[in-house]
């Protein structure tokens, strides 16, 4: 056979196995897609009208596709560019133009983001045999945050799974032998992960600042030494930092001011409203053993942490150059960890950034296994054939047990999701939120401008709802959110400043605001200037409508 027809030969086997491996990453997409939204259709998100933070890139999509239509490209370019998330206000837009008159579109376009992240594995893990791509790409979709990522329509769980990427990227192989094209890319990439959600900027640049300097600081020991490679590994540098700025410059730095201030608003002026008062080692340990962590990963936290340590033993025996490739991805994932673990605020959110580079590692450290084991059956006295049976058929019974696993949890499953929502919350936030929107909706202010609406706390209403369907209506409604007042006394003050004031009775919860409900409502019961427009009782809370000036 000519050299042509190897090529030639070569080539088709390329596209064969690419398209193979895409076909699987699409269709486990569609698989996780769709029982994701099922999921939620009856326990989540799709079960009620939208709630935070989810309806406020709702409200930014329909604010911006009621201008679009009097502006400029430019101009609506840079309004979009000023969001708060511009990643999540366009993935609404595309989502509620694709499926108009229905919120279903947004969560739907989210799965572009899953199926990008099972590409994203296929690229990092490419040079390993399809059988082990295929049972990589099949492993990851079981862990949970998979399936959240397609029931939230906040930018935290994609962020996270590009920041995963990302991390991978940059400390999966030697930075200091890449071309400036390929650092240059790395830049763009990272800067396109830290963009997606921009109030997370500064810790998103400490990882990959961190990943990237002892990514290159290892590759000067293997190359000889820091002094021998000083000024190639600034070079190196250069070309990933310069883009990555520019990067962020172009999709952050519009909006960059408005960004600080929301990070010192809630980091520091709102921080005591936000914290959760647990101790520093209960903290430590909420994105790993702790609840977060057990939610987001489930086992696998085990199993990762199982292929982390086979791969230190077996690159341990390899020797040097396989042990350092194995810290340098240790240390990426422990200051992922570290991040979101000592800051004082934490969400099941905050700790997106760790659960995407650890499935990333978790893939990672599994293929490197099993390339170290495989040279380690080198060094036997075994037939070629017989190392060759015995490395297909791991492959083969890893690839079985990964695809039950896949049918068990996703397959016929039960699907969690992150905002999971009782049968009688359900009920409560439908029917408090729809008998509002029409009380509100045509009425009228006593004053010339438009109708200002105060609430005191986000359930069974959630204010932006109301202010969603105003602006799809395109009514004018000014909302005012009295939640974060330390004392009963100031948040009565602040609602007294509105024409209509929305109270919620006292519940067990964990919102934002202290749990002043009946206090409020017994206040403005015996308010003079007051009345009682609308009282809702529920099994759960009671919401009361207050009109001032009748």
């Amino acid at each position: 056979m000519g050299l042509g027809n190897r090529a030639e030969t070569t080539d088709q086997r390329t596209w064969l196995r690419l398209s193979g491996l895409v076909i699987l990453a699409a269709c486990l997409t569609a698989i996780v897609a769709s029982r994701s939204l099922e999921a939620s259709r009856l326990h989540s998100r799709l079960s009620v009208p939208p709630l935070y933070d989810d309806v406020s890139y709702f409200l930014d999509a329909v604010r911006w596709m009621n201008a679009a239509g009097d502006q400029s490209i430019f101009a609506s370019i840079w309004d979009l560019l000023r969001q708060h998330a511009p990643f999540s206000t366009l993935v609404a837009i595309i989502g509620l133009g694709l499926f108009p008159g229905s919120y279903t579109g947004p969560y739907l376009v989210h799965a572009v983001v899953v199926f990008a992240f099972l590409l994203g594995i296929v690229w990092l893990v490419w040079r390993r045999p399809v059988l082990e791509i295929a049972a990589c790409l099949i492993a990851v979709p079981c862990v949970p945050v998979l399936w959240h990522t397609v029931t939230e329509a906040r930018p935290d769980l994609p962020s996270g799974l590009a920041i995963g990427l990302a991390a991978g990227a940059i400390v999966h192989r030697g930075v200091l032998d890449r071309s400036a094209r390929a650092l240059a890319g790395l830049g763009v990439a990272c800067g396109l992960a830290v963009s997606i959600k921009p109030t997370s900027f500064f810790a998103v640049l400490a990882l990959f600042g961190s990943a990237f300097a002892i990514r290159l600081f290892v590759d000067c020991i293997q190359a000889g030494g820091v002094r021998l490679s000083i000024r190639k590994a600034f070079s190196a540098l250069l070309w990933f930092v310069l883009p990555l700025i520019a990067t962020m410059a172009v999709l952050i730095g519009p909006a960059l001011v408005e960004t600080i201030t929301y990070i010192l608003t809630v980091f520091v002026g709102q921080r005591d409203l936000w914290t959760t008062g647990e101790s520093f080692w209960a903290g430590l340990l909420r994105f790993s053993i702790g609840g977060e962590g057990q939610f987001g990963l489930h086992y696998w936290f085990a199993v990762g942490l199982a292929l982390m340590l086979l791969r230190l033993v077996l690159a341990a025996v390899h020797g040097r150059a396989a042990l350092l490739d194995a810290i340098v991805l240790l240390a990426a994932v422990m200051i992922a960890y570290a991040i979101p673990s000592v800051a004082e605020l934490k969400t099941y959110f905050f700790g997106a950034m760790f659960y995407g580079v650890f499935i990333v590692a978790m893939v990672l450290n599994g293929c490197a296994s099993l390339e170290l084991f495989e040279a380690l059956l080198d060094r036997f006295s075994l037939g070629n054939e017989i190392r060759r049976y015995t490395l297909i058929a791991s492959r083969v019974l890893a690839l079985v047990f990964i695809v039950q696993l896949f049918v068990r949890h996703v397959g016929i499953g039960p699907i969690s999701t992150a905002t999971p929502l009782s049968a009688q919350q359900q009920e409560s936030i439908r029917l408090a939120t729809e008998r509002l929107w029409t009380l509100l909706r045509d009425m009228t202010p006593e004053q010339p401008g438009p109708l200002t609406i105060a609430f005191s706390s986000p359930y069974p209403v959630t204010s932006a709802t109301i202010q969603l369907y105003a602006a799809q209506a395109r009514i004018n409604l000014v909302m005012r959110n009295e939640l974060y007042h330390r004392t009963a006394q100031a948040t009565g003050d602040a609602l007294l400043k509105s024409e209509i004031l929305v109270l919620s009775s006292s519940i067990p919860h964990t919102l934002l605001g202290p749990r002043v409900g009946d206090e409020l409502i017994a206040r403005m019961d015996a308010e003079k200037g007051l009345c009682l427009l609308d009282s809702q009782t529920l099994p759960d809370v009671t919401l009361r409508v207050y009109r001032r000036g009748c």
